[in-house]
């Protein structure tokens, strides 16, 4: 996450010459300082994590004042992906049961014998643990993150991005229904060890992978393009 904000900043880097500064600054400075406090003493690390960026967003605002501040907002707001936030746990335990119920309704529809039971799909004698990294969380906070960088590149009214950056959500869900329901229905026609040995390793990028190509084509249908010139240094 710094690597892509600090490229999208480099790529902005004259306005770093100017100097504008606002004492707008000095309050997301003591914000900041206050949410560091407050997360030491409560031990809350998401505090102290979330401090340092509108730390960091009180010094542009000091040092190089407004103009600049907006020039580089995603950059700065892009860095929110890194912050591990407390909801991420219970996101995570919603997406497992939504992937549980999902591809176990899926498999069962193409005519797999098989039940579920808590966090556990039974196919016959075989039995999958959906454990929380099943749960697609990781993927769901990768891809929510690369169409951020996508919608910020590609040119098209606000609303439309948007709307590319929301359909994020979905595909993620639907990419790790379609993994289990593969490594499910490989295991059933063939074996267990490949399903839950390379193929399951390897699953995971490719319906990675499937999933942004969708949001790329849905941009496409939209007709938003990528814009080269947020990449080149302006």
């Amino acid at each position: 996450m710094p690597v892509v904000s600090g490229f999208f900043i480099w790529t902005k880097r004259k306005y770093l010459r100017t100097r504008e500064p606002t004492n707008l600054g000095l309050f997301f400075l003591a914000t900041g300082a206050l949410l560091y406090g407050l997360g030491f003493f409560w031990e809350i690390k998401t505090l102290g994590a979330l401090s340092l960026l509108i730390v960091v967003t009180g010094i542009v605002l000091v040092i190089f004042g407004m103009r600049t501040a907006r020039e580089i907002v995603f950059s700065l707001v892009f860095l929110l992906f890194m912050i591990p936030f407390p909801f991420i746990q219970n996101l995570a335990y919603g997406l497992q049961e939504i992937s549980i119920r999902s591809s176990a309704w899926l498999t069962g529809a193409l005519g797999l014998p098989l039940t579920t039971s808590g966090t556990e799909i039974y196919l016959g004698d075989i039995t999958f643990s959906i454990g929380l990294p099943c749960s697609g969380i990781n993927t769901f906070i990768a891809l929510l993150a690369l169409t951020a960088v996508y919608a910020y590149i590609i040119t098209g009214p606000v609303y439309r991005r948007l709307i590319l950056f929301i359909m994020a959500f979905p595909m993620a869900i639907a990419a790790n229904i379609l993994r289990i329901s593969t490594i499910i229905t490989l295991a059933y026609y063939t074996d267990i060890e490949t399903a839950t040995g390379w193929y399951h390793d390897i699953s995971s990028l490719i319906f990675f992978i499937i999933a942004f190509c969708a949001i790329v084509l849905i941009g496409w249908a939209i007709k938003c393009r990528l814009n080269f010139r947020q990449l080149r240094y302006r």
